[in-house]
């Protein structure tokens, strides 16, 4: 295809050039926020289920402590027997003393003991129901991210469709002009939010608000060359129509 180089049909590249722009934006930030949302989903559900592997593995260590604890408990238990069995083969009132004293210290222990491990029992009851409860919310999340995933999947098709169709149409249409211009226009659509190519607004720039000097609104509406603004950079046109007479007159 010719490149154009009379700056009306230069400018009318550019302005169907922007348009295709638009076009394609939409349609990536949708998909950027579809992908968003899942990447979001996905993080929350991968952070969860870290906290739910830390969880258990507390839990694990508690039960090991528990064991423990619980071990300690019996072995006290059969430090009482056997002191009961040497107390019932006391025959002297010293002794009796001693052994009963070393009764009431191992009886302390045992209570001491039994206090702990139902104190650990008992948390570690709630830390399983604590657990089994976060266990429920991540499959809950798990379902809803498999189901959003499943529901965006072809939309996100879609999309990347229509992203592939646009860019081919937009390389047709950059083909029409000289490459300097499309990097031109590229550099002031990534600098000015997406906005290169825009109408006059009276006689100031649709894309800055600033007025434009009274030489440069002539030159727009004569099509002479290619007008930026000088304030923005913004490629400018005017939309015109005929009066009467058959003049161009801006709209």
């Amino acid at each position: 295809m010719a490149v154009v180089t009379d700056p009306r049909q230069v400018l009318d590249v550019l302005r169907k050039l922007q348009a295709i722009d638009d076009e394609i934006r939409d349609v990536r930030e949708s998909r950027d926020a579809m992908v968003g949302n899942l990447t979001r989903l996905n993080s929350v559900l991968a952070q969860r289920g870290e906290q739910l592997v830390e969880m258990r593995a507390k839990l694990g260590e508690a039960e090991t402590w528990f064991a423990k604890k619980s071990g300690d408990l019996e072995l006290e238990r059969e430090k009482l027997q056997k002191a009961k069995t040497k107390m019932s083969a006391v025959s002297r009132s010293r002794e009796y003393v001693a052994v009963n004293r070393e009764l009431d210290n191992i009886r302390k222990n045992i209570g001491h003991r039994e206090d702990e491990v139902e104190r650990l029992s008992t948390a570690i009851e709630e830390f399983r129901t604590t657990i089994e409860a976060e266990d429920e919310k991540v499959r809950d999340l798990t379902a809803v991210a498999e189901t959003e995933e499943a529901n965006s999947r072809e939309s996100l098709a879609e999309m990347e469709g229509k992203i592939a169709e646009v860019n081919t149409r937009r390389e047709k249409i950059t083909d029409q002009v000289e490459k300097r211009l499309v990097r031109r226009y590229e550099k002031i659509f990534k600098a000015r939010e997406g906005r290169a190519v825009v109408a006059m607004l009276g006689d100031a720039c649709g894309g800055c608000q600033m007025n434009a000097p009274p030489r440069l609104i002539e030159q727009i509406l004569r099509g002479s060359s290619l007008v930026q603004c000088p304030y923005c950079n913004r490629y400018m046109y005017q939309e015109t129509a005929h009066n009467e007479d058959g003049d161009v007159v801006a709209v």
